[in-house]
């Protein structure tokens, strides 16, 4: 973050914005800043007051830096926080999936434990680690300074929804 140049940030943040308009509309763009416009006062805010305090140490390249560094910190905020509003807004169709793979995966096991077949610990440790790879994969993102596609939000509901069945459906008959 302290090499990475602002205009990289800027250039960032309204690829994300104009796919979002270009995808869902200019009323999603709209209800995910709502949901994160305090988070950003704040942010804006106490940017602010850092360049102010940066612009009185007398040292002009070094003030020069931090201004810098201050706004690109700023613009980087606002980028998580608008991803954070994404997932959010992502969250009301993710819910649905999610439970319902976890409930059909629950009735599998159900219907195997009255049968005789016997669910594999293989499949349940792959649902396991590709539910842990999906939520380590969202966090990356994140933080990540670079453009993903928006597309990974209904990808990661899917493989998701499709880790959390397998995990589900293969849990020992007895635990």
């Amino acid at each position: 973050m302290a090499f990475v140049p602002v205009k990289t940030f800027d250039e960032l943040r309204s690829k994300e914005q104009r796919q979002i308009v270009a995808w869902l509309g200019e009323d999603t763009d709209q209800w995910i800043m709502e949901r994160i416009l305090d988070a950003l006062t704040v942010v804006n805010h106490e940017a602010g007051d850092a360049m102010e305090q940066a612009a009185q140490s007398g040292n002009k390249k070094i003030d020069t830096w931090v201004v810098e560094r201050v706004h690109a910190a700023a613009i980087w905020t606002h980028i998580f926080l608008y991803r954070v509003g994404m997932i959010g807004m992502w969250l009301v169709f993710a819910l649905p999936c999610l439970l319902a793979a976890f409930i059909d995966g629950y009735y599998q096991r159900e219907i195997a434990k009255a049968s005789f077949t016997s669910q594999s610990p293989r499949l349940h440790k792959a649902g396991v680690d590709l539910a842990k790879l999906v939520a380590i994969c969202l966090v990356v993102w994140l933080f990540a300074p670079i453009f993903v596609s928006t597309i990974v939000a209904p990808v990661a509901i899917a493989v998701l929804s499709f880790s959390w069945w397998v995990w589900m459906a293969n849990l020992q008959k007895r635990i």
